[in-house]
């Protein structure tokens, strides 16, 4: 039911005009959200005081019709609980499903609740797991983590983009990370997973311990990548490679330095969608061939960057509004 179609059923209810059939819903509906408490339902105090303002603003056009139902102090009391909960709940939802500046929020899937926390351009979030393990999620990036994460296993959907992952030590239960076409397991280790569709591969890479990955048909890829190793899935073809990796930190974009050894034209243009929120574009096959070895630093300045790209093929470029081609 959309959010429209429930705030004229909940009026009829207050209003006495709902049927036996519209009062059980509203009453479901009631008791699922029952046992929650304002850490499930806000994420902190000062999210909780602005939806309390906006609530008090949406309420003002319920009170006179709940005093005047002659229902009793009881029912009256409930109904107006019910109405400040539902108007919270849609407040709440609604922000979440349309605004990206604050991108956690609460979904449903095959009755399995996630917390979805999405960046945007320029964006990196730090987020802290019930199981005290960390990951950082980079720019332009979508990670699911269900709501029972750590009661029966640790599990979490990297659906879009990169994140890294230092995973506190648990042998009972093995940390799980589903990204596209691969399945990585650790028990305690930090490692990297790259897993943007715009990049024709995936890639896991191992900063400390050892992980072991395989795909969604169970195929064995690596049963112990170890530091500084890492493999290269390419989810079109189920082809792969390990390698040892030039860079022992592949994860130092947390720290606004992108390092790139050898990389594809692509990988250079994602680093700097993610950095400046612009588009690469090569103005021909010729430059959408080259590779690049190059370190792109947040802190410099789209031409300075864009400049140091060039001079590598000694290539120039021209701005287009949103678009930069290389030429």
């Amino acid at each position: 039911m959309d959010s429209e179609k429930f705030k004229q059923l909940l009026h009829r209810y207050l209003s006495g005009a709902a049927s036996d059939t519209e009062k059980e819903t509203i009453d479901a509906w009631y008791e699922s959200f029952r046992e929650l408490d304002d850490s499930e339902v806000f994420h902190g105090d000062a999210e909780a005081s602005r939806i309390n303002s906006q609530m008090r603003e949406r309420l003002s056009g319920y009170w006179n019709p709940i005093r005047k139902l002659g229902y009793g102090k009881h029912l009256a009391y409930a109904a107006a609980v019910l109405a400040l909960v539902s108007i919270a709940w849609l407040v709440h939802r609604g922000q979440n499903d349309h605004g990206l500046t604050d991108s956690n929020r609460i979904s449903a899937e095959a009755g399995i609740g996630y917390r979805e926390i999405t960046t945007a351009v320029r964006q990196v979030k730090k987020i802290t797991l019930p199981d005290s393990s960390i990951v950082w999620v980079n720019a332009s990036s979508r990670l699911r983590i269900p709501e029972s994460f750590g009661a029966a296993g640790r599990e979490l959907y990297l659906d879009e983009g990169e994140a890294f992952f230092e995973v506190t030590p648990n042998p009972g239960k093995p940390f799980i990370v589903y990204s596209r076409g691969i399945v990585t397991q650790v028990l305690g280790t930090a490692f990297n997973i790259s897993n943007y569709e715009r990049l024709s591969r995936i890639t896991v890479d191992v900063q400390q311990g050892s992980v072991r990955v395989i795909d969604t048909n169970q195929r064995l890829l690596a049963n112990e990548l170890t530091k500084a190793q890492q493999l290269a899935y390419d989810p079109h073809t189920g082809t792969y490679i390990t390698a040892t990796l030039t860079i022992p930190n592949a994860a130092n974009w947390r720290e606004g330095t992108i390092q790139l050894t050898n990389a594809s034209f692509e990988e250079v243009a994602l680093a700097m969608y993610n950095v400046y929120g612009v588009e690469l574009k090569a103005a021909d096959r010729q430059v959408d061939d080259h590779q690049y070895s190059v370190t792109i630093r947040t802190s410099h300045r789209l031409d300075e960057t864009l400049r140091i790209i060039c001079s590598i093929h000694q290539n120039q470029y021209r701005r287009e509004s949103n678009e930069v081609i290389i030429y």
